[in-house]
């Protein structure tokens, strides 16, 4: 049984330094040519909504994330 705990702490701690190193080394930038990713509040929505209908021909994709 001890045993049996100790494996699951050692995934979980090993899921979670993962996920650390992750988030602190990544790449977070965008491919050459492609504008930077936008971060939409009230102040820039404005912004976004005018550069968005701006390109009408091309594809265009919008990704909500949020964490709750």
């Amino acid at each position: 049984m001890r045993r049996r705990v100790a494996l699951i702490a050692g995934v979980i701690v090993g899921i979670v330094l993962a996920v650390l190193a992750y988030t602190t080394f990544a790449d977070r930038s965008t491919p050459e040519g492609q504008p930077p990713l936008a971060h939409v509040t009230r102040q820039t929505f404005d912004e976004f909504k005018s550069e968005f209908n701006r390109s009408r021909g091309q594809v265009r994709v919008i990704v909500l994330l949020s964490p709750t």
